[in-house]
């Protein structure tokens, strides 16, 4: 198929698969729903009854492809609808389109641009299996927003889930009307594993001391915006040590204004921003605790991905980052709390010193493993 989408493929296979899943997000930059997709599809590649795609309502392959090369590997899999910004019906027609040549079974979409093309395409094309992960419900405080949604769930009829218990419950509150489950966030803790710290220092370029003082690392992943509350964590350094160094993984949009409020803060040299990096691995175990001051989240990766690596986190007590903390090392503070951030950042590192904290890689091996929530998934798909 041509036209204005991206990179349908036809089927090649030889025996017909069994169930044929297609995940809808809104684009494909790095950022944590991205992530979560983009590893599922990749665990379906060894499945033998499962084939996964991804269709992004945004963006081109080749724009994709630039400014994310982990995707590179899975191109064949993705599909992309190039939508412009505003509502599109041709854009809803492509996608049902689309969902007939790749024969699919399940649409799984992810937020409300998602729901509204994902989710009508699947039920304008009679697919039974339709489910809808809210990541997040702050978006819902909207009142259009809340009532669109609340539209499009009575209309498209999907299985809604929550990616926390925190989600959950802001959910109920949005849409007291329509039922929703709750299937946590997971990460490969094969993947994310335990490293050695100045290995992976040297590995980023990070030096190990400073003026003869052994330099601290604070870390934080995520796209670099407004709602991921960066500029707390950056005024946060100023009640801390010398020797203490801020590491910002990611881009977005922010990254201009950011680096602007360093210079204005006289924070130049404490804050490094790296970019979106290949090898997360090799971010977390570089660093001595992470620190993600979001301003509003569902239930992040990124502490799950620090923790697996056994480094403590600190989080914003916001949407689902409570089920995202290990209770036996990690903290939770205010939102938009500098002074608090920097308290809890002194408690951690000084425990780190005394090696009174626990790993809390057996609280991610246990609770938000990959494969469990994987497995979750999968029951419904085969509903």
């Amino acid at each position: 198929m041509k036209h204005a989408v991206d990179n349908v493929i036809e089927n090649v296979t030889d025996k017909p698969l069994v169930r044929v899943v297609v995940q809808v997000v809104q684009h494909l930059r790095a950022g944590g729903i991205e992530c979560l997709v983009l590893e599922m599809m990749r665990s379906s590649l060894r499945s033998n009854d499962e084939d996964m795609h991804i269709i992004s309502l945004e963006g081109s392959m080749d724009e994709a492809l630039s400014k994310w090369p982990r995707l590179l590997p899975y191109k064949k899999k993705l599909h992309f609808i190039n939508k412009k910004p505003g509502l599109s019906f041709t854009c809803l027609l492509k996608l049902k389109k689309l969902l007939k040549n790749l024969n699919t079974n399940v649409v799984h979409s992810h937020h409300i641009g998602p729901l509204i093309y994902g989710g009508l395409a699947a039920k304008l094309s009679n697919i039974q299996c339709r489910i809808h992960t809210e990541h997040d419900a702050w978006h819902m405080a909207d009142h259009k927003r809340r009532r669109l949604e609340s539209m499009l769930l009575k209309w498209v009829r999907p299985i809604l889930v929550a990616d926390a218990t925190g989600v959950q419950k802001q959910l109920a509150s949005y849409q007291p009307n329509y039922p929703s489950q709750v299937i946590h966030n997971g990460i490969d803790c094969q993947v994310f594993h335990k490293g050695n710290q100045p290995y992976a220092r040297a590995q980023l370029g990070l030096i190990q001391n400073r003026e003869g003082k052994s330099v601290k690392y604070i870390g934080c992943a995520g796209r670099l915006t407004e709602v991921k509350g960066h500029k707390y964590l950056i005024d946060a350094l100023k009640f801390l040590k010398d020797n203490c160094i801020l590491v910002l993984a990611g881009e977005g949009e922010h990254r201009d204004e950011l680096e602007l409020y360093i210079q204005q803060s006289g924070l130049m040299d404490r804050v490094i921003l790296l970019g979106n990096l290949d090898n997360m691995v090799s971010f977390y175990q570089s660093i001595d605790v992470f620190c993600l001051p979001s301003l509003n989240e569902g239930l992040p990766l990124s502490p799950l991905e620090a923790q697996a690596c056994g480094i403590p986190v600190i989080l914003t007590d916001v949407g689902g980052c409570r089920e995202a903390c290990c209770p036996e090392s990690g903290l939770m503070v205010p939102a938009e709390d500098s002074t608090a951030l920097a308290w809890a950042i002194r408690q951690t590192l000084s425990k780190l010193s005394r090696n009174q904290l626990p790993s809390p890689r057996k609280f991610v091996t246990t609770e938000r493993d990959f494969s469990k929530m994987l497995h979750e998934y999968r029951l419904l798909y085969q509903q």
